[in-house]
C-alpha cells in the first residue's frame, strides 16, 4: 500500500520527504466515511523530525491496485528517537478563543480573538470558553491568556524512549474538523427572551391592542411559521374567546397589511404565564432591513372582568423594535415603550437536508461544498446559537433521518465534499444482502469476496455458516440482518473487521443496546 502525504494548502510535495511508511490499519464509518488511520514512519532522524513541520497535511492511502481508499489529515504524531518521545497534537491547539461568562446570573460572550497567522497555518479551530460570576475584563483576559498558550501546537514529551527511530502517526477523516468551529445560524429565530418587569393587557381597556415592531438579525431571509409568547388569562370569570396574534407589513411606522396569524382559545390558556406557540395559519418570508410587526388582539369584546395579558421587559432591551397600541379613542397608534417591549420568539422551519448544506458552507473550511441526494422532508428551526460545535449540530440533523423512517448518512468524498445519501432498505429476504462468514471474509450477495482494503461500510449484512442450525434463536433478538456502522481494515494481517453495526456496538452482542 502507499502513502501519499501532501502540502497543507492541498498541492503536491515538490521533493517527496525520504521515510518509509508503513501502513498499520485504517477505518471507515457511516459518519463521514475514512475515519482514522494509524502509520508508521521509519528513516534517519531528520527527516522523522521533519514530519512536525507536515501536521494537519492531507494524506491518501492507495491500496495495490491503486484505488484510493482512505483520505484525511494528520491529526497528531510521535517521534520516538533513543531516550527521548517528541509528539505534537492538533486536540489541544485553538487559535480563535472566545468566553461565555455571567454577572449576576445574567450570560455575556466575548468577543471572538484568533491569531491570524496560526489559523493561516493549519485552519480555524475554535473553544469556547466559561467562567462564572465574573467580570468582562477578567473574562477577556482569560480569552487572551488562552490564546497566547494554545494558538499552536503544543509539543509533548516523554523521557523513556524506546530507541525505535520511529514516528508514530493518526489521521482522521476531514468530517473531524467539522469540530474545530461552532455553528451560528441566525436565520430562522428572532426573538427577545429577557424576562422582567412588565407586562401589558389584551382587550381590557380603551387600549385594547398591542403591537411590536421588529426586524431580523439574520443577514439573509428566511421563513417564519410560529410565534411564541409569554401570556396568561386574567379575570373574574375567564376570557372565552381568542387570542389573535399576526405577522403584519409596516405602513408608515405602524401595523399594515396581515401576512398570517395564528389564534389560542381562551380555554388553553392558562392563569400563570407561560411560553405559548401560536402556529401562523401560512408561512411568511422575512426579509433582512424590513420592518414587520407582531399584532396581538382578542377575538371578542373588550372586558375589564376578563382579558388576556402579554409579558413585556420594562428595560426595552430590543434593540430592533419598538412597541405601540392602539387607541380606540383617539384612532391611532401610540408609543407604549412605557410598558416595555414584547417577549416573543418569532421561528421558522427549514428542511434538514437544506440545513446540512448550510452548515457545511459556514463551516466547512475544509470542504468544497456538499453533495445533498435526498432531501429529508422533515423540517425544523434551523437557528444556532453559536454554542455547540457544528460537527455535533451535524449529527443532529442527520439523526432526525427522513420522512421514509430512515436514517441519513454521510461520507466526505476523496475531493472533500459532503455526500448526504438515505440508508438503503432492509432487504426483504437475508440472501439478498451482503455476507460476513465465520472466517471474518465480506461476501457479497453472489458469494464472492469483497476486496476488504476498501473497508466497505453501511451495507445490510448476515452471517454465513457462523450460527449453527440446531441454535434456537426464538428468543433473541434476530440477529440474520445488520447494517455495518464502522469497520477497520488491519493492513498487517490482511484482515476486515466489523467494529460495530447500527444494530448494536459489535457483532458479538446481538440484541445489545448502544449507550448514548
Amino acid at each position: 500500500m502507499k502513502f501519499i502525504m501532501k502540502r497543507r494548502d492541498f498541492s503536491d510535495l515538490i521533493i517527496p520527504l525520504n521515510l518509509e511508511f508503513v501502513i498499520e490499519r485504517y477505518s471507515w464509518s457511516t459518519f463521514g466515511g475514512p475515519k482514522q488511520a494509524s502509520i508508521t514512519a521509519r528513516g534517519d532522524r531528520a527527516s522523522l523530525f521533519e514530519l512536525v513541520n507536515h501536521l494537519r497535511a492531507p494524506v491518501e492511502i492507495l491500496n495495490e491496485k491503486g484505488d484510493c481508499v482512505w483520505w484525511g489529515y494528520i491529526a497528531n504524531l510521535t517521534v520516538s528517537w533513543e531516550a527521548i518521545g517528541f509528539g505534537v497534537d492538533l486536540e489541544t491547539m485553538y487559535n480563535r478563543v472566545a468566553v461565555a461568562y455571567t454577572i449576576q446570573n445574567q450570560r455575556y460572550t466575548t468577543q471572538w480573538s484568533g491569531d491570524a497567522d496560526a489559523i493561516a497555518e493549519y485552519g480555524q479551530k475554535e473553544i469556547l470558553l466559561s467562567k462564572s460570576d465574573t467580570t468582562e475584563a477578567d473574562a477577556l483576559q482569560l480569552r487572551d491568556t488562552s490564546l497566547a498558550g494554545s494558538k499552536y501546537p503544543i509539543p509533548t514529551m516523554q523521557f523513556a524512549g524506546d530507541s525505535s527511530g520511529e514516528a508514530r502517526i493518526t489521521c482522521l477523516g476531514w468530517l473531524q474538523t467539522l469540530e474545530w468551529e461552532y455553528y451560528l445560524n441566525t436565520a430562522g429565530k428572532e426573538s427577545y427572551e429577557t424576562s422582567g418587569k412588565g407586562g401589558r393587557e389584551i382587550g381590557e381597556d380603551d387600549r385594547p391592542i398591542f403591537a411590536q415592531s421588529l426586524q431580523i438579525a439574520a443577514a439573509t431571509a428566511w421563513i417564519a411559521t410560529s410565534i411564541w409568547l409569554h401570556v396568561w388569562k386574567q379575570g373574574s370569570s375567564n376570557p372565552t374567546d381568542n387570542l389573535v396574534v399576526s405577522i403584519k407589513e409596516d405602513s408608515g411606522g405602524v401595523p399594515g397589511t396581515t401576512l398570517a396569524s395564528g389564534l389560542i382559545a381562551g380555554a388553553n390558556i392558562d392563569t400563570s404565564s407561560e411560553w405559548i406557540e401560536f402556529v401562523l395559519s401560512s408561512a411568511v418570508t422575512l426579509e433582512p432591513a424590513t420592518t414587520y410587526w407582531i399584532h396581538i388582539a382578542r377575538s371578542g369584546s373588550v372586558a375589564e372582568s376578563n382579558y388576556f395579558m402579554v409579558d413585556t421587559n420594562l428595560n426595552n432591551g430590543y434593540s430592533r423594535g419598538a412597541p405601540k397600541y392602539w387607541n380606540t379613542n383617539l384612532n391611532i397608534w401610540v408609543d407604549a415603550s412605557h410598558k416595555g417591549d414584547l417577549l416573543f420568539k418569532l421561528v421558522g422551519a427549514q428542511e434538514t437536508s437544506t440545513q446540512i448544506a448550510t452548515l457545511v458552507t459556514t463551516c466547512g473550511q475544509f470542504f468544497d461544498g456538499s453533495i445533498i441526494e435526498i432531501l429529508s422532508g422533515i423540517e425544523s428551526n434551523p437557528y444556532r446559537d453559536g454554542d455547540s460545535p457544528a460537527l455535533y449540530e451535524l449529527e443532529k440533523l442527520l439523526s432526525a433521518g427522513t420522512s421514509n423512517s430512515r436514517r441519513l448518512l454521510c461520507v466526505v468524498t476523496r475531493n472533500r465534499k459532503l455526500r448526504v445519501y438515505e440508508e438503503t432498505s432492509k432487504p426483504a429476504v437475508t440472501k439478498n444482502s451482503f455476507a460476513l462468514n465465520k472466517g471474518g471474509n465480506l461476501l457479497t450477495q453472489f458469494l464472492s469476496l469483497v476486496d476488504p482494503s476498501h473497508c466497505t461500510v453501511g451495507i445490510w449484512c448476515h452471517l454465513q455458516d457462523v450460527i449453527p442450525a440446531s441454535v434456537d434463536l426464538s428468543m433473541v433478538a434476530d440477529p440474520s440482518l445488520f447494517l455495518i456502522e464502522e469497520a477497520e481494515y488491519d493492513v498487517k494481517s490482511g484482515e476486515y473487521h466489523v467494529l460495530r453495526t447500527a444494530q448494536q456496538s459489535n457483532t458479538m452482542d446481538i440484541g445489545g443496546v448502544i449507550q448514548g
